[in-house]
């Protein structure tokens, strides 16, 4: 089915076993994640390539008796309207210094999951692209100069899907593990909690129906992921 629009991209990042970290300082939030859509704040483009490659015919007899399939390997383009400065940094991996408080790059880079939502032509439907174990770098900042038009950069980061953390989840039905999954939010068996549950690290939802978070020093609460 054909979709549409940009409804909003979720954040969280996991520890090496794959389970959500859910500190307002070595996570997202003080639940763990966070959805980027405050003022002022939200994407432009989430684009995802190389989920599949073309198959490699196998040739007998001179017909092609088979076709070989390589490994899925997905890759990200993300354009930021605007994103909080200091979740940017967390998603790149960079630490905060104690004496200037400026931002290093640090290595090893984080396990970032995300989850992106789009819509179907008519608005009624939610698509929603999920990854476990991303790796997100930025790789150029631009700067030019205000003349009578504001020159503005928007933030751009490409991210490497890795395989998923937890041995047991994006599993396909022969149970062979896949680095991302899609879901719709009419299909038989759909289930949000369980699919946030799943993609975040064991994530569930607040009781109260928000999701809140402590970020750049701010309390932020934002609608539920529902």
């Amino acid at each position: 089915m054909s979709k549409h629009n940009i409804v909003k991209a979720t954040f969280a990042l996991l520890d090496d076993k794959g389970d959500l970290i859910k500190d307002a300082t070595k996570g997202l939030s003080t639940d763990g994640i966070y959805v980027a859509d405050h003022n002022g704040e939200g994407f432009s483009q989430i684009n995802v390539s190389a989920i599949e490659a073309a198959g490699v015919a196998g040739w007998g007899n001179g017909q092609i008796k088979r076709t070989a399939y390589g490994k899925s390997m997905p890759t990200l383009a993300l354009t930021a309207l605007d994103l909080d400065f200091k979740i940017n940094q967390m998603l790149k991996g960079f630490t905060q210094s104690s004496t200037t408080g400026a931002w290093v790059r640090q290595l090893p880079k984080p396990h970032v999951a995300m989850i992106a939502e789009s819509q179907s032509l008519d608005g009624d439907i939610s698509i929603y692209e999920c990854f476990n174990n991303i790796e997100f770098v930025e790789e150029a900042s631009n700067n030019s100069t205000d003349t009578n038009s504001e020159a503005a950069y928007s933030t751009a980061l490409n991210g490497t899907v890795l395989t998923p953390l937890k041995p047991n989840i994006f599993l396909a039905a022969n149970g062979v593990q896949q680095p991302y999954m899609i879901a719709k939010s009419t299909d038989t068996g759909f289930d949000l909690d369980k699919l946030y549950a799943e993609v975040f690290g064991g994530y569930t939802k607040p009781t109260s129906g928000t999701t809140g978070g402590t970020t750049s020093g701010t309390t932020v609460v934002t609608p539920s992921h529902e």
